[in-house]
């Protein structure tokens, strides 16, 4: 059991005898640290999507930064592949995203043992994007913008009383603007600014609010042309940061008035290369695969519950006429660090009008990513088909499938969570 103190009604610097075991006490703090995570399971990339829930980039596992097949991955991938865009190109497609998560908790935190699942439900995820290619104006240059979430994750088990209220959710909602050139005949150049939204539900108001940050980061990336129709990519992607004001409280005043701090979180630092060939089968088949290295580690917040993760995926795509069908798989290492002891900075939180005091142990954040930050999953294998001239010239579709398979972890001796997810979604692209 963790020992709560409770501060004297006028006083922020002296600790009173420890309370019992207040539930709504806990779950108040439960509420407080699960704030700090997302919406959207979106693994296996910690919580960024990174192509993977895209119209046909989602069919490949993801893989997108040497020669994407859709519009969106281009903008929010690696921006120097916009250049393989003709024309005025338009998107729009919806991925549905289920995550499933179950917990076996011994009650060594919360004070009462319990099982479940979460309760969230499927998750529409938008992908919206066009490119322009101003070659028309005698500019060797495409311009790109496009709106999907970038991020998220997000469970609860609010419905499960011994869970004591855990549950929290955070969406980051990113609009893309960017162009690319071409230097050479074989090599292309990219960037892409990134305006971000992020929407925070912390819980319960006692400790922690639902509040919003807006941010911003760039991304640059570069393309070449090998022989026998070979495309290598890299992209760079700074942080994402969001200061969201005033979220937790951790103390109170002498006058027994709330004490608020601030917290940042940044989402990491993303290196990728990419490499594809399209001359196999008389041009009929290409092969594609991926690399990215996330930098949890120096991430503000984050670090402290995550380490750098290395993501690889594979993606190949065979064209029949004027059908597509594709195939995928995306392998990456579980970030959670094991054994966690601080928080984003934080010691303890404090929650009610009386001045609980909760320490933020080892086993306390333990519990925060069982319940919250349990994106484990280590394999990716994805399916789809595309179609040109659906309806009408110009118009092409895409649809996806996808599976996550069942992963399981302990977290510290008193917390396993069990995850699975699948995917499906489709897009309609305009080509003029």
């Amino acid at each position: 059991m963790q020992r709560w103190k409770r501060y004297p009604a006028r006083s922020a610097d002296r600790h009173g005898a420890r309370t019992g075991r207040p539930s709504c006490t806990r779950a108040a703090w439960l509420a407080a640290g699960l704030a700090v995570t997302p919406y959207v399971h979106a693994g296996p990339y910690g919580y960024d999507l990174h192509n993977v829930l895209m119209p046909a980039s989602g069919a490949m596992a993801g893989t997108s930064l040497a020669q994407p097949q859709d519009v969106p991955s281009a903008v929010f991938g690696n921006p120097a592949t916009m250049t393989q865009f003709k024309g005025t190109q338009f998107t729009f497609g919806v991925t549905f995203y289920d995550p499933s998560v179950k917990l076996r908790h011994d009650g060594t935190v919360t004070g009462a043992a319990f099982e479940g699942n979460s309760d969230t439900k499927v998750f529409p995820v938008p992908n919206v994007a066009v490119t322009q290619d101003l070659h028309g104006l005698g500019l060797p240059v495409v311009v790109g913008m496009g709106l999907t979430p970038v991020s998220g994750i997000g469970a609860h088990f609010r419905q499960i009383p011994e869970s004591l209220g855990a549950g929290a959710e955070f969406i980051i909602f990113g609009v893309n603007a960017g162009a690319a050139a071409k230097v050479t005949d074989k090599l292309s150049v990219g960037g892409a600014a990134t305006v971000s939204f992020a929407q925070l539900d912390a819980g319960l108001s006692s400790v922690a609010a639902e509040t919003h940050a807006i941010g911003g980061r760039v991304s640059v990336g570069a393309t070449y042309e090998l022989p026998k129709s070979t495309h290598v990519g890299v992209f760079y992607q700074s942080k994402l940061s969001h200061n969201f004001n005033s979220l937790f409280q951790t103390g109170t005043t002498a006058s027994g008035l709330p004490l608020y701090s601030d917290q940042e979180i940044e989402q990491p630092e993303n290196i990728g290369i990419g490499i594809s060939n399209s001359s196999l089968m008389g041009g009929k088949l290409l092969l594609a695969a991926d690399f990215i290295y996330k930098r949890w580690e120096d991430a503000e917040f984050w670090q402290d519950v995550f380490e750098d993760q290395r993501i690889f995926s594979v993606g190949t795509q065979y064209t029949n006429g004027p059908w597509r069908y594709r195939a995928g798989y995306g392998h990456a290492n579980d970030p959670n660090r094991s054994a966690p002891t601080k928080l984003g900075g934080l010691t303890q939180v404090v929650t009610g009008p009386g001045g609980i005091v909760i320490p933020l142990s080892t086993p306390v954040i333990q519990y925060l990513q069982a319940t919250q930050t349990e994106v484990i999953y280590k394999h990716r294998y994805t399916f789809g088909v595309g179609y040109s001239g659906f309806l009408m010239p110009g118009l092409d579709v895409d649809g996806h499938v996808g599976f996550q398979k069942k992963e399981s972890r302990d977290f510290g001796t008193h917390t396993v969570a069990d995850v699975r997810s699948w995917h499906a979604g489709f897009g309609l692209t305009w080509r003029f």
